[in-house]
């Protein structure tokens, strides 16, 4: 038996007299129980308003008005029966509905979404609510999960593209995120399905197509940020980049910041190849992809970019150790903040034996998000009037060393999980290698899977690949 089954015969919505039922809890008139309610042919509308519920008051459909008003008018009530649905009215045994007042609308439905699951009959009073939400979270975790897992699996069936493998990389980051945040272990299988599908499109020129696609209006690539900025013509901007921050690290945030959908504009970026900072976050500042032979890559070259970019405002370069005050942004049009705490902790974590996912990592970065200043940051911000946007220049996975090396003459760039190397020294090395778009002189070297360069079996988590999670990153709009 459903909780709704229990309403549905509490209230005896089958009995032919059209009803106006005053709802005190929010439960009625949320889509879980209208849903139900229309999959049993029982036509409801949902009125707030006195007014709303005039022009319905001498018909006999729908069947039920749902209200929040609560005394409704005796002429109302003549045409129809009229009742009021509070908190003693759910159907859960105890005392625990004389607390439910306190908690949200949601999680009262979650609250009997788990009561039905295991026995409705138990008594159910005040000092098991907590408990029996936290049980309500995890099987709610338990269900995304399962879903998302569905979703990806759908979507490397299909052909990559550019579409797909962002909606793949925006998928693979919530599991992520809800792999870590419930111990919901992600099967290694999964992994390696999502980078043997996505790996060809890297592989086989497919960051050309990015390029061409990508324009200021429709960023799909890091180098289209700062042009999107400026086509949007803001009066005032701030731009907060975020060193390594794959999907994984923007749920963590996320939930940090305790954002919901409807306040911010997500949209998925790639990265440049390799996925390395020295090239993408100069990438981000420089507006541009011509940056492989940047001499002096870079904060200062950053700062520099930034203001030819916006030659005609004033613009200011900070990083997260600065205090940010009303009288610091005082005068400044363009406003930049570079956050490097995820790449350091990713570089710095260690792993204990035997573990080989981003916990230790996450951990360390939610408790560093705990004492940052970003929340404060991004408040005082919007209160002066900013427009204010998340990029990142890369993300990270956690990586294996493979014991191997290659020889420092052959190497024109180094990271562990990507090395550039003259496209003349490409025949000395059996190792493999794709293009890098429009850059004719340079190929990059990859480790094969989800290894480094490295000593044998060390682990780290790291970046410069072209998995998902290393090459495709959020950009985000705070509404």
């Amino acid at each position: 038996m459903l909780w709704q089954d229990a309403i549905h015969t509490a209230l005896s919505l089958d009995n032919g007299q059209p009803k106006v039922i005053s709802d005190y809890t929010g439960v009625l008139l949320h889509d879980s129980f209208t849903g139900y309610l229309q999959t049993h042919g029982i036509s409801c509308q949902l009125c707030h308003t006195v007014a709303d519920m005039l022009p319905l008051s001498n018909k006999s459909e729908p069947q039920i008005i749902l209200t929040t008003v609560e005394n409704v008018p005796t002429f109302i009530c003549n045409d129809r029966e009229c009742k009021s649905f509070q908190y003693k009215d759910l159907p859960i045994n105890g005392d625990a509905y004389k607390a439910l007042k306190q908690f949200s609308t949601e999680q009262v439905i979650q609250l009997l979404e788990v009561v039905y699951l295991s026995n409705r009959h138990n008594p159910i009073n005040k000092s098991h609510i907590d408990t029996l939400l936290a049980k309500a979270n995890r099987l709610q975790s338990e269900k995304q999960f399962n879903a998302l897992l569905e979703q990806l699996n759908q979507l490397v069936i299909e052909e990559p593209s550019i579409n797909s493998l962002t909606e793949a990389s925006t998928v693979l980051g919530q599991l992520n995120y809800l792999s870590y945040a419930y111990g919901t272990a992600i099967e290694q299988e999964i992994y390696e399905q999502v980078d043997q599908w996505s790996k060809p499109f890297f592989a086989q020129n497919g960051m050309d197509q990015i390029f061409f696609a990508s324009t200021p209006k429709r960023p799909l690539s890091v180098d289209k940020i700062i042009p999107h900025l400026k086509a949007n013509n803001h009066e005032k901007v701030a731009l907060l980049c975020l060193d390594c921050m794959g999907f994984t690290e923007w749920n963590l945030l996320k939930a940090h910041l305790e954002l919901d959908e409807a306040e911010l504009d997500e949209k998925a970026v790639f990265a440049m190849l390799p996925s390395v900072t020295s090239i993408s976050r100069m990438a981000i500042y420089e507006g541009k992809r011509e940056v492989y032979n940047h001499k002096a890559p870079g904060r200062p070259a950053e700062a520099k970019a930034l203001a030819n970019n916006f030659a005609t405002q004033h613009t200011t370069y900070l990083t997260e150790s600065d205090t940010i005050t009303a009288d610091k942004l005082l005068g400044y049009d363009v406003v930049s903040v570079l956050y490097n705490f995820f790449d350091e902790l990713a570089h710095a974590v260690q792993f204990p034996p035997g573990l080989e996912d981003k916990t230790p990592y996450l951990n360390a970065a939610k408790d560093y998000l705990q004492k940052s200043s970003i929340k404060q940051d991004i408040q005082l911000l919007k209160e002066e009037g900013y427009a204010v946007y998340l990029c990142s220049d890369h993300g990270s996975i956690v990586a294996k060393g493979n014991g191997k090396r290659i020889e420092k003459y052959l190497i024109d760039g180094f990271a562990k999980r990507a090395v550039i190397i003259k496209a003349d020294n490409s025949e000395l090395l059996d190792m493999e290698q794709i293009n890098i778009p429009f850059e004719n002189d340079k190929k990059v070297v990859l480790p094969e899977g989800r290894t480094m360069f490295t000593y044998k079996d060390k682990i780290e988590v790291n970046h410069g690949g072209i998995t998902l999670e290393e090459m495709i990153v959020p950009f985000i709009k705070l509404n």
